[in-house]
């Protein structure tokens, strides 16, 4: 079977090859250029070239004779093409508050062994980094960067660049960035680390870090770096810390937050209220984690006296709320939260979960959308929009938003749960048995994951078993009995 491919050239059409292809299909399309091709094609565009071959070399003509009517035009274009980016890169720069660590002062004898001053900070960076992106909630903070990767434009003739400039313009605009400046001295047969704040809300807050000994530098390095977050960004510390409890798999009421309570109040005691207010939030999720909810909602009033538009605060309360079966006011709390000028991706979620819970699912769609286009990798909203996808029916969407949560936390076990509900209302009923397993690995005392798995498991048996039974003409009733006690052993 041939088929004839044409390609347009202006208004001309010319045959370019001819296609080949056996009957039936199944093999693979063999292109031929042939001779006689390449001449049709070459006499198609004979016409447009001679249409636009004068137009070109009248215009080399003009280039070539008079530079000084065109030179000028060129280079204010240019300056406009390169002036934009440029102006949008500052722009950003100085609306973006940051948060590095310069050179570090090091002995000579960590340099010689390789731990030289921009590998430190580099390294420092990191670890403040991992703290900052394991964080439970949307803490707005400065962003953690590493000093070496501002570029560096200098305009040619000019003592002007692009560090100079946004390093003046947020002077004037009162935006500094926070530099967390580390210097380190040799004590005796071990290494001491003195941490600064320059800028932002915790401006010359200091401490010291002591290793444990000379070998072990790199537990030196991550102690360096959560030291400077407790004096930057404590909040984010008591995050990440808080973060930390909840993966031990502690009893709600026996969990220790002594140490995320600690950093609360140290924010608490300073002249900071934007942050206290994040502090404050703090304490009153660790209430509601422990299951203290008519404390929880007595604190976040108290709270929301001191900030009264405090979307993170509205929030704890209409979580507070809710599990106190006040659900008409929690609902009136969570709308008023997620419409702040202070909402986060993390109140939307909040809103779109209690509408989930409430038999809304359409609505709480939207909530998790929004959240979604505040922050595109935010684990626990794209684990609730699988999980309304789900009750909707809508497997195949539910599945690609469940796999990008379990993909950026592969810890989350409810997020395999909900994937596993998805493949079973698709069919695959083995593939929700893994998916089973695999939340049951994840977390031995998630009792929903083993409820599940046994029952996925139950169910294919059961097919197999008819399936078995419809095969032969003459069937016997102990095939279709399934072991129970088969399948408490198999999951123990």
């Amino acid at each position: 079977m041939q088929w004839m491919f044409v390609a347009n050239i202006g208004q001309a059409r010319c045959v370019v090859s001819s296609i080949e292809q056996q009957a039936g299909g199944s093999a693979p399309l063999r292109f031929k250029v042939t001779p006689g091709a390449i001449w049709l094609c070459v006499r198609a565009a004979g016409p447009v070239v001679a249409r636009w071959l004068p137009l070109g070399l009248r215009a080399t003509k003009w280039l070539a004779a008079s530079p000084a009517d065109w030179s000028g035009w060129l280079f204010h274009w240019a300056c406009i093409a390169f002036g934009i980016p440029f102006c949008y890169m500052v722009a950003t720069a100085v609306l973006t508050p940051q948060l590095f660590i310069p050179p570090i002062d090091a002995p000579q004898s960590l340099v010689k062994r390789g731990y030289s001053a921009p590998f430190l900070a580099q390294r420092i960076t990191s670890s403040m980094d991992e703290i900052g992106r394991q964080a439970t909630v949307s803490i707005p903070h400065e962003v953690i960067t590493g000093n070496d990767e501002q570029p560096e434009i200098q305009v040619p003739g000019q003592e002007l660049s692009y560090t100079s400039t946004v390093y003046f313009l947020k002077k004037v605009v009162k935006r500094p960035d926070v530099a967390v400046h580390v210097g380190i001295t040799e004590q005796g047969d071990s290494y001491v680390a003195h941490v600064q704040v320059e800028g932002g809300a915790f401006h010359n807050r200091q401490g010291t870090v002591k290793a444990a000994s000379r070998d072990d530098i790199d537990t030196f390095i991550r102690d360096i770096g959560t030291e400077a977050m407790r004096l930057a960004e404590p909040n984010m510390l008591a995050s990440y810390l808080f973060s930390s409890v909840e993966k031990g798999g502690c009893d709600r009421d026996k969990c220790d937050f002594r140490q995320v309570e600690s950093i609360y109040d140290d924010v608490l005691k300073l002249p900071v209220p934007e942050q206290a207010e994040w502090a404050l939030a703090g304490k009153g999720l660790i209430l509601l984690t422990k299951g203290y909810w008519k404390s929880a909602e007595e604190q976040s009033r108290q709270a929301l006296a001191m900030h009264a538009h405090s979307a993170v605060l509205r929030a704890n309360l209409a979580v507070a709320l809710e599990q106190q079966q006040k659900h008409d006011e929690a609902l009136k709390e969570y709308r008023a939260s997620a419409t702040s000028k202070s909402r986060t991706a993390e109140t939307l979620r909040l809103w779109g979960d209690a509408l989930l819970h409430a038999n809304r699912p359409d609505e709480a769609l939207k909530r998790f959308a929004e959240a979604a286009r505040m922050r595109p990798d935010f684990t626990d909203n794209l684990h609730d929009w699988g999980e309304a996808l789900v009750q909707l029916g809508r497997y195949d969407e539910a599945i690609e938003k469940l796999s990008r949560a379990a993909a950026l936390n592969p810890e989350l076990a409810p997020s395999y749960i909900e994937w596993g509900r998805a493949l079973e209302g698709k069919g695959d009923l083995r593939g929700a048995a893994y998916k089973y397993a695999q939340a049951a690995d994840l977390d031995p005392h998630n009792q929903s994951a083993r409820d599940s798995l046994a029952a996925v498991r139950a169910k294919e048996a059961g097919d197999a078993g008819k399936a078995t039974v419809r095969a032969r003409p003459a069937p016997l009733p102990q095939e279709g009995i399934i072991s129970v006690s088969a399948v408490s052993a198999d999951l123990e």
